[in-house]
């Protein structure tokens, strides 16, 4: 990316959007999708749909956002139990 970006297209401005204002972080990134290379959008889609989903969670009633959280926990233990028996072998 040889052209100068603006400061909020920066790529320490992009991940304070998407991480603290997950909403903006993402209308800021699908206006300007066609700026940035390949894989940074990639990495600076994936933060953002995770970000907003869990900015989202806040929004259900309180039982369903627990059943929600406990599956994520679930799932990121379950990953990182699989991923240390695969590298083991």
């Amino acid at each position: 990316m040889n052209q100068k970006l603006p400061w909020y297209l920066k790529k320490t401005s992009v991940y304070i959007f998407c991480i603290l204002m997950p909403p903006i972080g993402y209308l800021i990134l699908l206006i300007n999708l066609n700026k940035f290379e390949y894989k940074e959008r990639i990495e600076y889609l994936s933060i953002a749909t995770i970000m907003t989903a869990i900015w989202l969670l806040k929004f259900l009633p309180e039982t369903l956002n627990n059943i929600v959280w406990i599956l994520i926990i679930t799932f990121l233990i379950g990953s990182t139990i699989i991923g240390y028996y695969k590298k083991k072998k």
